[in-house]
């Protein structure tokens, strides 16, 4: 990704962040009196060079002088605290100032390419061949180590895509190409050792997808959204973001895969509920200055453009609905659909529900549901959730609650088929 790139992507997130504030239009409940107690509390907590002051929009903005990255993270978590996630603006390059030796040391690495490797998107090269193997990694986590809220529905989220993928009438996966993690198992280390797994094993003719289904972390200082695991840590509370699965770990197994089609499903959110029972995680009132009590964060379409990497991406608004029958007139087409997709339960201001009647997530069951109606269509079984989705979660959560699911693609026709075919 070039500079220019780079310039684009941060002001897009920027918009995207400060949207929700701007169609308030009311003013910014933060005053110099939350200035001054986060600048209390980075005394206390050894930021001693850091500072607050206010953006253009009146949210938290971090200024001053930072020892390293995790410096940082402890001064952003520390502002999330006084005021919430929706007041605390991101943290870009302009905005704080590292130690002079780590901005050379990292100018040298980036370089040599270390730090940002080539990458390989499903929008460049060569057309791949018919699919020759499908591979699967299915994360399922309800239960967590460190207090945080648990969720009922999550493991058997996971198991109903797994029994999906596995079913001899429906997906014929071979079992032994899929792996699931639940609960107590799908800890960070087990998590990114079967990413690295899939990484290896997974050829450039293959098919990959990997589903998770868990709590989110707080938006990070980029916005991003990570996936809480069995053991992720919530004390000292930026830890939350050291011990879960990473916006940077998905983007890193994204460029490393050299399989030419991946499905990404995840089906996660930040809300303050599930951070309830953790002293002093969440601020005053339990919920951002001037939020309502539904406030929760997604993984939208900039931090999916961020994980895919690809210069050129498709968000699934800018292509018409897949058709129902496959290629014109039923005939097979001549090259399957290949690409790589990144689908998000719901948008980035916006939870991801889980529903009592249906004993799923709503986002899961209906994606499941849409799966099995059309052959394993990922893009079909998206189209036919989403409308589904916010329907049901304005029935059973209120008529001003919104889930939105997202897709953003490296292709148009990324309408790959979760199905083996059956031998001849």
């Amino acid at each position: 990704m070039n500079t220019l790139h780079r310039l684009l992507a941060a002001v897009l997130l920027g918009a995207a962040l400060v949207q929700p504030l701007q169609a308030q239009d009311h003013r910014s409940p933060v005053t110099e009196q939350h200035l001054r107690a986060i600048q209390t509390s980075f005394s206390r907590n050894g930021v001693a060079s850091g500072r607050v002051e206010f953006d253009r929009y009146g949210r938290v903005l971090l200024a001053g002088e930072y020892a390293d990255e995790n410096e940082v993270d402890r001064a952003f978590s520390l502002a999330q605290v006084e005021v919430g996630v929706r007041w605390v603006s991101p943290v870009t390059p302009e905005n704080i100032r590292v130690k002079a030796w780590e901005r050379r040391l990292g100018g040298l690495f980036a370089r040599s390419a270390v730090i940002q490797p080539p990458v390989r998107d499903g929008g460049s090269g060569a057309t791949p061949g018919p699919i020759r193997n499908r591979w699967a990694l299915v994360v399922g986590v309800g239960r967590f180590r460190h207090g945080i809220q648990t969720l009922e529905f999550a493991a058997r989220d996971a198991m109903s895509y797994y029994q999906f993928l596995v079913d001899p009438r429906r997906g014929r996966f071979s079992p032994q190409n899929v792996q699931v993690l639940v609960d107590e198992n799908a800890t960070r280390a087990n998590i990114a050792q079967a990413l690295d797994q899939l990484r290896r094993v997974a050829g450039e003719d293959d098919l990959v997808t990997v589903y998770m289904s868990s709590h989110g972390s707080p938006p990070d200082k980029k916005g991003a959204v990570n996936i809480v695991t069995h053991d992720t840590e919530t004390k000292p509370r930026e830890r939350v973001w050291h011990t879960s699965i990473t916006e940077e770990m998905l983007r890193e197994f994204v460029e490393g895969l050299r399989a030419r089609r991946l499905v990404m499903v995840l089906d996660t959110c930040y809300s303050n509920g599930a951070y309830r029972a953790v002293p002093g995680f969440l601020p005053p009132g339990g919920k951002s200055l001037g939020a309502d009590d539904h406030e929760g964060n997604g993984i939208g379409s900039e931090q999916g453009r961020r994980m895919l990497g690809a210069k050129d991406l498709v968000l699934e608004a800018d292509v018409s609905p897949a058709p129902h029958g496959g290629a014109k007139g039923g005939a097979p087409e001549a090259v399957e659909p290949w690409g790589k997709v990144l689908i998000g339960a719901s948008g980035s201001g916006e939870q991801s529900w889980e529903s009592d009647r249906l004993r799923n997530s709503i986002f899961t069951f209906y994606f499941v549901d849409g799966l099995t109606r059309y052959g394993g269509s990922v893009q079909q079984a998206f189209n036919y959730a989403k409308p589904r989705v916010a329907t049901r979660v304005k029935e059973e959560k209120g008529q001003d609650i919104d889930q939105n699911p997202q897709a953003t693609a490296t292709v148009p026709n990324w309408d790959m088929r979760l199905v083996q075919a059956p031998a001849r």
